[in-house]
């Protein structure tokens, strides 16, 4: 019988997956291919924005449907990542996903591993494809209010709502789990409460910038670097 229940909240690229998948995405035609006015994208309108042309450059080039599924079927998982999602679901933990990639990608990630029964959502980027083979994705939101976050995903907000709206349906957690990367995972780190637990990866930017003094005073949870994510069962093992 569990003496805690966990809510566990991944990130996916460079977490889940060694991979980021947009970028894999992106591969799939030569760099030489993609304007300048393209690229600038990234800069003036933002990550989502630019990867919506990339995808209507993908079709134009004719990169087809399936090879861009093959793409995401050979994302790599992190060390023992899937060995760690099969062990929170038949413990009995709850694990979402917190993503700024898309939902085509995550999705066709845990179905070809046959994941997706150990995830109960999936918070990212609408994809879709259309009858003709063109991938289009939308923002998962249009936000001002944080700083720390992308206009379009504000992970902390997500993480806060989810847990609002699982407490009104009678849920609750002994303790939240927030596994991240990057820059945009520092948001819902800052969130956690003392009795939750932050496991940002060894080497990468959610690191350094938890080391940062500027956010050293706004940090309540408990951080426990790893590299393989036998680390964050055995770290859960310990505290359950």
């Amino acid at each position: 019988m569990l003496r805690r229940r966990l809510l566990v909240a991944f990130d996916f690229d460079h977490t889940m997956v060694e991979e980021n998948s947009d970028i894999v995405a992106r591969k799939l035609i030569h760099v030489d291919l993609i304007p300048e006015k393209v690229r600038r994208l990234y800069q003036t309108s933002g990550w989502t924005q630019y990867m919506a042309e990339v995808f209507k450059l993908l079709y134009k080039n004719k990169v087809k449907k399936e090879m861009i599924l093959g793409a995401m079927h050979n994302l790599t998982p992190t060390p023992n990542m899937q060995e760690l999602l099969k062990w929170l679901k038949v413990e009995g933990h709850e694990t979402i996903i917190i993503s700024d990639s898309n939902s085509v990608f995550i999705e066709e990630w845990l179905q070809h591993k046959n994941l997706q029964e150990c995830v109960k959502h999936v918070f990212t980027n609408p994809a879709s494809f259309d009858e003709k083979g063109l991938l289009s994705i939308q923002p998962y939101q249009d936000q001002n209010w944080c700083d720390l976050s992308t206009r379009n995903l504000c992970k902390g907000y997500i993480l806060e709502t989810y847990l609002k709206e699982r407490q009104a349906e009678g849920e609750s957690f002994d303790a939240v789990v927030y596994v991240g990367d990057g820059q945009n995972d520092l948001c819902p780190a800052l969130k956690l409460k003392e009795n939750d637990f932050v496991f940002p990866r060894a080497g990468f930017q959610l690191e350094n910038s938890l080391k940062d003094s500027t956010f050293q005073g706004k940090l309540s949870a408990k951080v426990y670097i790893w590299t393989s994510a036998d680390e964050i069962r055995n770290n859960l093992e310990s505290v359950l």
